[in-house]
């Protein structure tokens, strides 16, 4: 699933490509999607400007004024930037038909993604924007990891995966971040010190920084690409997820994995305690 440097690199390459043009039309191809996808909301687009594409966690707010979306890309959902010639790719959903001969195109094939047109001061209101925790960018990391330990006893990865705690944060970045800080991910977040609470703070903006430097995350599926179809080149910096059984880069220890709550945990198990 796309996390918040796949989606932050989304939100920048639409941005520079469409930010101030005009939407000359509309095409929804209908689909089961996690939300539907209501063809006469998203009408109300047409001959307004793309004003800005901000993100709040996983989820993009997308604004033309007095009417807005909410898309997630959810497993594999893409927003791409195309030529008007270009062939559709399949699973291709929505086509927003921009001045000047461009597309901007929701696929999505396996469907778990949704692009939710509805007016514009509704954006913040859909589930679960209200419920999320803050931006791991912008808010007080130390601070949500700290009420968190005060109240659950859960492993700490799984903490991390929670959106209410931290907005954006997914299972590439969570077993990276915890790497960096010599955390294992088993560890119950309550039984971590202040110190290397402090310590996991930092390491996730920097994992996330330095991520979305990257243009995020492709691994070998070839799932992500930004709006403009380039890969992300962070895979070639990660650490320890998806590198079960190579050498740990710090102490050549063969890194291991684990299932927690259904999902993969990568950890090498003599630099995380």
């Amino acid at each position: 699933m796309p996390e918040l440097p796949e989606v932050e690199t989304v939100r920048r390459s639409v941005s520079a490509a469409l930010l101030g043009c005009r939407v000359e039309g509309v095409e929804v191809t209908p689909a089961r999607l996690r939300l539907p996808l209501d063809a006469g909301e998203w009408q109300r687009v047409i001959g307004r400007r793309l004003e800005s594409v901000e993100r709040q966690g996983k989820y993009l707010l997308v604004r033309f004024g007095e009417v807005g979306a909410v898309v997630h890309l959810g497993m594999t959902g893409r927003l791409l930037v195309a030529r008007r010639e270009d062939l559709w790719l399949p699973h291709t959903h929505l086509v927003l038909r921009f001045a000047g001969g461009r597309d901007l195109r929701f696929v999505d094939p396996r469907r778990f993604g949704f692009a939710v047109a509805m007016p514009g001061g509704d954006l913040g209101r859909l589930s679960p924007l209200p419920e999320l925790g803050p931006d791991p960018l912008e808010g007080d990391v130390l601070a949500a990891l700290g009420a968190a330990a005060a109240r659950q006893r859960a492993p700490v990865r799984n903490v991390l995966l929670d959106q209410r705690v931290l907005a954006g944060v997914g299972n590439i970045y969570a077993c990276e971040a915890l790497y960096r800080a010599g955390i294992r991910p088993t560890r119950p977040i309550s039984r971590i010190s202040p110190a290397r609470l402090a310590r996991l703070a930092d390491a996730i903006r920097a994992v996330l920084l330095e991520a979305i430097a990257a243009g995020g995350t492709t691994l070998s599926d070839g799932g992500f690409v930004a709006s403009d179809g380039r890969a992300g080149y962070f895979a070639v910096q990660l650490e320890v997820y998806g590198r079960e059984g190579l050498p740990c880069a710090r102490c050549a220890a063969p890194i291991r994995r684990l299932v927690l709550a259904g999902r993969s945990a990568y950890f090498c198990p003599a630099c995380q305690r």
